[in-house]
């Protein structure tokens, strides 16, 4: 069953489920790297995973696909951020964005773009050099989220940070602290490890 909710639900957790509304949900997610699928295929497959009773859409922002050269942003065609968010609230579903700024999902260098994986920083730690530019990274995925946060009425009701790395807690939580210096904010956060 479908539940009902709108920017003055209240969204939570307890160690055993998540809660709307004070009440226990249980919501079916499904993955799509809208980056990695035509954007003229992305309502087809949203209504499908729709279709199979799914309420929570999870997908990365790969940085490598957004910046593969160092300053040059292409949020355009298959990787417009913001209308694949659109697409997702025209369909009555939600999301979960996955914003890394590591994602792995299968793709070279973790979705690191090259010219960072290449350039001897030490990544996935809190040295300044790194952090500078995870912050950029954060704020051009703000800069294309913003109206989609669940705080503006978005279907933004989750972040997630980072993928698989659970031995850092330090630095999950720092880039917490960036993000939502940024704005980027969600009810729930979360971060993924086995």
């Amino acid at each position: 069953m479908r539940v009902q909710w709108n920017r003055n639900s209240k969204l939570s957790y307890t160690p055993q489920f998540l809660t709307l509304d004070n009440t226990p949900w249980f919501p079916l997610m499904g993955e799509i790297h809208y980056s990695r699928v035509s954007n003229g295929r992305w309502e087809e497959e949203l209504y499908k995973m729709k279709a199979g009773g799914i309420e929570l859409v999870s997908a990365y922002t790969i940085w490598i696909h957004h910046e593969e050269v160092e300053g040059e942003w292409d949020f355009s065609g298959d990787r417009d951020l913001r209308k694949f968010l659109q697409t997702i609230k025209n369909c009555g579903l939600h999301c979960i964005l996955r914003i890394g700024p590591w994602a792995h999902g299968e793709v070279r260098n973790g979705g690191f773009p090259d010219w960072i994986y290449t350039s001897g920083i030490k990544l996935r730690d809190n040295n300044e050099e790194y952090l500078y530019y995870v912050y950029r990274w954060y704020k051009a995925i703000y800069d294309n989220v913003k109206d989609y946060l669940f705080e503006n009425n978005g279907n933004i009701i989750m972040i997630q940070f980072e993928n698989e790395l659970t031995a850092k807690p330090e630095h999950i939580l720092k880039l917490r602290e960036i993000a939502e210096e940024i704005g980027l904010t969600a009810p729930i956060y979360t971060a993924t490890g086995w």
